[in-house]
């Protein structure tokens, strides 16, 4: 799975273990409702003008009472992205992650019981921020070959920058990430949350 592929430069998920609606509601989603050919949408609202003081977010269902969310317009930031919104997806006693590319960047955020604790720069394969008390998700990544601020081993090292970004959500949510999730059903809405 290759979510720089999939997306191109401009993207940002997030996996929440909530349903669907209320991780979009905790976005920022004020009318969550079905959104027909989302992916399209998004693409399609990009096109026309990535300007706007809103954004489109598409969530779908997973495995294992995890959610999708999926975000294209980040001209004003990556609502997944945001402190706030992750500690809010994260709280009592849940995991929440995101990842998102921009050109230059491709980094991965995980938040667990409401608070950011791993910051990981999937370019470099580092962990430059991790809190004390999140040193689960933080073993997690290490045992898998990221690194504190040496070079990356194991898995990590083999992996391109893409692919750290799925080594990283999966070692930190246990969602292996395929290409038939981003096909939908999709629910969504307009966010006007501050990435």
């Amino acid at each position: 799975m290759d979510l720089s592929e999939l997306f191109g430069e401009g993207w940002c998920v997030t996996l929440a273990r909530l349903a669907p609606a209320q991780a979009l509601e905790r976005m920022g989603v004020r009318d969550v409702t079905d959104v027909a050919d989302g992916l399209q949408l998004a693409t399609e609202r990009l096109e026309a003008d990535g300007t706007r003081p809103d954004v489109l977010l598409l969530g779908c269902e997973l495995r294992d009472g995890w959610s999708l969310i999926v975000e294209l317009e980040g001209t004003q930031g990556w609502v997944g992205m945001d402190r706030a919104v992750l500690e809010s997806l994260s709280a009592g006693g849940r995991v929440a992650a995101s990842a998102f590319e921009d050109p230059n960047q491709l980094m991965v955020h995980v938040a667990a019981d409401g608070q950011v604790g791993c910051e990981l720069d999937a370019i470099t394969g580092r962990v430059p921020y991790a809190a004390v008390d999140t040193e689960q998700a933080v073993g997690d990544l290490l045992s898998l070959g990221f690194s504190r601020g040496d070079e990356p081993t194991g898995q990590v090292a083999e992996a391109d920058a893409a692919g750290r970004v799925v080594l990283a959500l999966h070692a930190v949510t246990g969602v292996e990430l395929q290409e038939e999730d981003f096909d939908g059903p999709w629910l969504g809405g307009l966010s006007a949350a501050d990435g």
